[in-house]
């Protein structure tokens, strides 16, 4: 099972790129919400901020429905993406055992592992987001090699493994105006 780890104190100094450590594979740059909230723990409980700390599993990507599907397909065909959802995997707290967590009294979700597109555009929506797509290629292909593990609790959920989000988020100083 992989284990990677990122910790919001290990901050660049623009605050636009924190490090996810992934023991055996190496340690890239990413990116976790969008915007002004990029990378900042203390407004997490704001939809389409940083993910929240809290461990989750790295696990493949929920589809949905089949119009979700068919709509995925799409928007990468449209921006001629070549990353595509499909590649993605999605990220499950552990507290929850789903890809949903309350921060604070409000619902985050959606979680994912997913690059930037090629050229570098994209967003993060709260996601754990690389920077660069080879970096991304890189770590699917450890993660697709390993054997899915049982996560403990989990009712049947397999994970390829997880994912340690630090930080001590204080959301009275979410100095974001």
């Amino acid at each position: 099972m992989q284990i990677c780890m990122m910790d919001y104190s290990n901050l660049s100094p623009d605050g636009k790129r924190v490090k996810l450590h992934c023991y055996g594979i190496g340690t890239f740059d990413v990116l976790s919400g969008i915007d002004r909230y990029i990378n900042k723990p203390n407004c997490s409980d704001i939809e389409k901020a940083a993910i929240p700390p809290g461990t989750y599993w790295i696990v493949d990507r929920p589809t949905g429905s089949f119009v979700n599907q068919v709509r995925a397909e799409l928007i990468d065909m449209a921006h001629f993406y070549k990353n595509h959802h499909s590649e993605w995997f999605g990220l499950f707290s552990a507290q929850t055992m789903t890809d949903h967590v309350f921060v604070n009294g409000v619902r985050r979700g959606s979680f994912r592992l997913h690059p930037l597109n090629t050229d570098g555009s994209g967003v993060s929506w709260g996601c754990i987001t690389l920077y660069r797509s080879t970096d991304f290629q890189i770590l699917r292909r450890s993660l697709l090699s390993r054997k899915k593990v049982v996560v403990p609790g989990g009712r049947g959920l397999m994970a390829y493994g997880r994912i340690d989000v630090r930080g001590k988020p204080d959301f009275s100083k979410c100095d974001v105006k």
